[in-house]
């Protein structure tokens, strides 16, 4: 068979359904998310650190502990990608990634107000094993711009600057 017609077979990865314990940690994530959104105030994202790798977890608390009086916040909603609301998420699969980990792809609702977007935001969630068969969220993968990291944007906003 020529080459073109075998990569397109090559390049198609297999979406599986997630492990129950992963599912329930991004669907926990997002209850989180759209509840909280109804609340005034910082974002505490204490109660949410079992979902997230340790290192994760501490640029995350720490980026949304910054002043933006210092010019250096968190501008855009994390978990949508987007500067508009979340009304939901639907975990739509995984694949298998190094190291035992998972990637989860993420279809998330967001919006103006009470007007969701027509086309859900697609993100990739990396996963890694954690204690007693759960899942923790070690990395985002945002559609736009392609290639865009959750874990290089925080290292970005929370490195010294001279």
């Amino acid at each position: 068979m020529p080459l073109p017609l075998l990569l397109p077979a090559f390049l198609a990865v297999a979406i599986t359904p997630c492990p129950a314990s992963a599912k329930a940690q991004l669907d926990g994530l997002y209850r989180w998310q759209v509840a909280r959104q109804e609340r005034r105030g910082p974002i505490e994202i204490t109660s949410q650190q079992s979902r997230f790798t340790d290192g994760l977890y501490q640029k995350l608390r720490r980026a949304y502990a910054l002043d933006p009086a210092s010019g250096r916040f968190v501008d855009f909603d994390l978990f949508s990608g987007t500067q508009v609301s979340t009304f939901g998420a639907k975990v739509l699969g995984c694949t298998a990634a190094p190291g035992g980990g998972l990637e989860a792809r993420v279809a998330v609702q967001a919006g103006l107000r009470n007007r969701p977007s027509e086309t859900p935001q697609q993100l990739r969630y990396q996963l890694v094993p954690g204690p007693a068969g759960t899942w923790k969220i070690t990395d985002i993968v945002y559609s736009s711009p392609a290639g865009f990291r959750l874990s290089s944007f925080l290292a970005e906003l929370l490195a010294p600057k001279p």
